[in-house]
């Protein structure tokens, strides 16, 4: 019967004896016949019998030859069938330890014992692992482990080396879960740092970035927005960073990047950010300060095109005007007088990018509505709702928009027209300008696919974006839909753009 042991056996021995053994045996609770099933190279050795008709009459050899001396009495009365039988009741494992004389050594050795019915008849299951190795294999892969973590320790800590401080938040529960500011100077001018348990990750974000953000901060507020992150992460994007300015405790300006780290929590699969704010180095910085200066040739090349009036601009607005000037030479005194101070804001773009009001920025928004209506006719209607005008804006920054509106929003409608629409507001220290229309409309992330992969030329947009966004630390927000309109919202903060001149 012992060669028909095949599949059944190996279930009932895995479930048995779950680590490396050293020798299985087979005995028949019944007629106490015994076979060894296993022996491993090192336990043939000892030279015990591989089977029997009585395993319990050869423990009597076993026990003297193999046992260390002060073990053999414990071992024979462990061994006794009917403590075993008594023991093993119930598919319970019987186990317990004694050492064996192996090589010239003592080895501690684990007999671990089960009861199983095999083709019908009771049987007991004997295992011998050597403990010692076991012991030994458990300490290598503690040791993995604790290398493991010192090298996680070390690489975090090489990570955190340059870092003025770290965050750590759970973005699906909108929770904070550490804040730690390893760097006392950028924190020392504030009054108080706040208590993580009682404040949510936006909660703290906000804080963070009244407090310790001295520029680019609605930029900030975009990247460690909670909603622009989790749906970074739903896009596969998996890090988002920012470049900020923090006030240190001496007054001065340190630049600091901060990197958030976005991932999933393997038991919750709750969406996580680790967040480092770093200090920049020496290196970082000439890096930044390098980078600072490709922007000021880029803005410098942005601020010529701005300032360019566009040819076919030029040549039907003199030579419409030269139409009606006989005809009505008092409209065209006007639109000449239109004409000459949108060329003058577009010399001043030019010359220079010193702030200027908003006022005198809506003023030149008038008079190239005043040339275009020229050509339009009622067709365009323009509306103005700006009870604030009282900020400061880049010369030529608002202007652009609703010429975009004009041109290919409007005009594309043909006969139909329709209106733009210029708006202001203050609210939450920040001043915002809209320029809507009912135009042709467009839909916005085709448009952005397509000039990524340069099917279109975007350039001009991107241009303005880009001068609001530099200039005056703005935010620039397009919504359209096709057939319905555009709106344009710019978002400035207070002091976005400072020392306006009013020299219009």
């Amino acid at each position: 019967m012992w060669d028909d042991l095949n599949k059944e056996v190996y279930d009932i021995i895995n479930k048995a004896i779950i680590d490396r053994y050293e020798s299985i045996y087979i005995v028949n609770a019944g007629t106490n016949a015994y076979k060894t099933y296993y022996e491993s190279k090192v336990y043939s050795k000892l030279h015990i019998r591989k089977s029997g008709a009585d395993f319990f009459a050869a423990l009597r050899v076993f026990i003297p030859k193999a046992i260390f001396e002060d073990d053999r009495n414990y071992v024979w009365q462990m061994l006794d069938k009917s403590r075993i039988l008594e023991e093993t009741k119930g598919d319970t494992i019987y186990a317990f330890n004694y050492r064996i004389n192996m090589d010239g050594k003592t080895v501690y050795h684990q007999l671990r014992i089960v009861r199983a019915s095999i083709g019908g008849e009771d049987h007991i299951l004997m295992g011998v692992c050597n403990v010692d190795d076991i012991m030994r294999r458990e300490d290598e892969h503690r040791n993995q482990l604790l290398s493991l973590r010192q090298r996680e320790k070390n690489h975090l800590e090489a990570i955190l080396a340059s870092a003025a401080g770290y965050i750590e938040a759970n973005l699906t529960k909108n929770e904070m879960i550490e804040f730690s500011p390893l760097s006392s100077s950028m924190f020392d001018s504030v009054s108080q740092l706040p208590d993580i348990s009682r404040v949510s990750y936006s909660e703290f974000e906000s804080w963070f970035c009244e407090n310790c953000v001295a520029d680019h901060q609605l930029k900030y507020r975009e990247i460690s927005n909670r909603d622009y992150l989790l749906s970074c992460f739903e896009k596969g994007e998996k890090r988002a960073s920012v470049l900020f300015s923090a006030r240190i405790s001496n007054g001065a300006l340190q630049p600091c990047r901060k990197v958030f780290y976005l991932y999933r929590d393997d038991l919750s699969s709750e969406i996580m950010a680790f967040c480092i704010i770093y200090d920049l180095t020496s290196q970082q910085k000439r890096e930044l300060e390098l980078e600072n200066l490709e922007e000021e040739l880029k803005l410098s090349r942005i601020r010529n095109s701005t300032g360019q009036m566009k040819p076919h601009f030029l040549y039907n607005a003199l030579g419409s005007i030269q139409e009606i000037l006989l005809d009505d030479p008092a409209y065209a005194s006007e639109l000449i007088g239109d004409f000459t101070k949108h060329l003058r804001s577009c010399v001043r773009a030019l010359s220079s990018d010193d702030p200027i009001r908003f006022s005198s920025e809506l003023e030149n928004i008038k008079a190239y509505v005043n040339i275009e209506k020229m050509r339009f006719g009622k067709k365009l209607k323009v509306v103005y709702d700006t009870p604030t005008v009282d900020f400061a804006v880049v010369p030529l920054s608002i202007q652009p928009l609703v010429e975009n509106a004009v041109r290919h929003g409007i005009y594309q409608r043909g006969a139909a027209g329709g209106t733009v629409t210029v708006s202001t507001a203050e609210d939450n220290g920040y001043y915002t300008v809209s320029v809507s229309d009912n135009g042709v409309g467009f839909d916005v992330e085709a448009f952005r696919k397509a000039s990524e992969s340069g099917a279109t030329d975007s350039t001009g947009l991107k241009n303005i974006i880009f001068r609001m966004e530099k200039m005056m630390g703005a935010a620039v927000d397009i919504r359209s839909t096709p057939g319905v309109g555009t709106v344009v919202t710019v978002k400035i903060p207070k002091g976005g753009a400072k020392d306006a001149h009013d020299n219009s």
